[in-house]
Order: C-alpha cells, then sequence, then structure tokens
C-alpha cells in the first residue's frame, strides 16, 4: 500500500521529490493518453475543498498529490505521520523537465496572463534545452474558444500538460476535459509560470526552507490577505480537531 496521509478527507502522497517523480516517469510510460490528474493540496485547497464538494469530489480522484504549503506538513505531525518532503509546485515542475530531458518527453503550457506563458517556456527551454516544450496558449481563452485550444493540445499530444489557472480552476478545467485530452499527465501549477516567466521573484531559499514562503507572498501582494485568513482556520483545525482525516464530504 502506497504512503499516504489523509487530512480532511484529501488523500496527499507521502514521497520525497525523488519518489514522486519515479511515480510520474510510471504514469506517463503507462498511460497511452489516457490523462492523469496531478494535485498539489496547499492549505487554501483542503479548505476549499470543505465547502466544494466537487472540488472534494476532484481532488479524490487525483493520480498523485503532493505536499504544497508549511500547514499540510504540521497537518501531517500532526498525525504522528510526518511528511517526507514539502513539495512546492515549482520544484515539481522543475523535476519533471529534469525527467522529461532524459525521456524525451514533448510538454504544454497552459495558464498565465498575457505573455507569461511565452516567456515560461523561453525561460524553461534555456534551463532545459533537450526538452521539447511543443506549445502554450495563456489560460483565460481571450482569442480563442475552448474546444480549439484543446484541439490544439492534441494535435500536439504531448507527454505532459501544465496547467496554471489557479485553483480550483485548473482542477476543475482538468477533471472536466480529461476525457478529450490526448496527453499521459495533466498537473496543476497554480502561479508557477509567473515565477517561471520571471515576473514574480519567489521567496528567498532561506524563507522556502523554514516554511514562511507564505509571508513573502503577502508583503509582495497585500491583496493576498483575504485568501491568507483561511491560514489561521486551518490550524485551528488542526489543533482542535479529534480526527483531522475526515472531511466534510467524507462518507
Amino acid at each position: 500500500m502506497e504512503d499516504k496521509v489523509k487530512i480532511f478527507g484529501v488523500e496527499i502522497d507521502n514521497l520525497t521529490l525523488d519518489q514522486i517523480a519515479d511515480k510520474t516517469k510510471k504514469l506517463v510510460e503507462t498511460s497511452n493518453k489516457k490523462c492523469n490528474l496531478i494535485v498539489a493540496p496547499n492549505v487554501e485547497f483542503i479548505m476549499r475543498a470543505q465547502k466544494d464538494k466537487k472540488f472534494f469530489d476532484i481532488l479524490k480522484t487525483a493520480e498523485l498529490a503532493t505536499p504544497d504549503s508549511i500547514g499540510i506538513i504540521i497537518a501531517g505531525k500532526k498525525q504522528g505521520k510526518p511528511f517526507k518532503q514539502r513539495i512546492p509546485g515549482q520544484n515539481y515542475l522543475r523535476k519533471v523537465f529534469e525527467v522529461g530531458e532524459k525521456e524525451g518527453w514533448t510538454f504544454y503550457l497552459l495558464g498565465g496572463e498575457g505573455q507569461v506563458p511565452k516567456k515560461a517556456k523561453e525561460n524553461l527551454e534555456r534551463l532545459y534545452p533537450k526538452c521539447k516544450i511543443v506549445g502554450f496558449h495563456e489560460g483565460f481563452f481571450v482569442e480563442d474558444s475552448e474546444e480549439e485550444v484543446i484541439e490544439e493540445i492534441n494535435s500536439l499530444k504531448p507527454n505532459v500538460l501544465f496547467v496554471a489557472m489557479g485553483a480550483p480552476r485548473q482542477e476543475k478545467w482538468i477533471y472536466d476535459n480529461k476525457d478529450k485530452l490526448k496527453v499521459d499527465i495533466a498537473a496543476g501549477q497554480g502561479g508557477t509560470f509567473d515565477y517561471e516567466a520571471g515576473t514574480v521573484k519567489r521567496a528567498p531559499v532561506w524563507m522556502q526552507k523554514c516554511g514562511i514562503e507564505w509571508l513573502w507572498r503577502l508583503a509582495k501582494d497585500p491583496k493576498r490577505i483575504k485568501r491568507m485568513i483561511v491560514l489561521p482556520q486551518f490550524l485551528l483545525k488542526v489543533l482542535f480537531c479529534r480526527d483531522i482525516t475526515k472531511g466534510k464530504f467524507s462518507k
């Protein structure tokens, strides 16, 4: 049985980044263009899933779920099941590109606004010159219809589709189109394209290691305070809930 930790009904893989990469590789090799959903639950995911049953159910269908915030790490420790490693979205994306270089995978970037996906593509190709990013498209479908975007992706048949539309929109979009998409895996990436494009600077490494990357984001964008209110709410639930494995929609 695979090592997983359940937090308020959402199962998250308890694996190192290298183990996550191995599991991703197996999914690509065995998929035969049957889209596998990859998610990266953080505190906002978990709290949203307690109010949004569709999102809760979608997270349960994911083939792979990576722990993407310090709050998730704390919840694992509270259960006596500490996570082996915190795996932010950008770390996962770059690891997949690293493996993809060796395996000859192709990639498609869907998400971001304006020139963000184009700049992200250019920068990633400089970092991973042997990888082939076969296409990209911004995530708001301003000029093209959703069906046209899906048709373009399918014509290129990438192994990996990274979708950066923000949660839960990206997860719902992948889930709603799983049967149409001819890709091996589709992974939600939140704001990662902004980091790769250089339009948003990620927190210093020491802040990432200390688990206070959220504070950096808040300082850079004070409007995030409305979203950040879920952090203390989550921690209070973790501290005082008798069974943090069960979520609102758990059976």
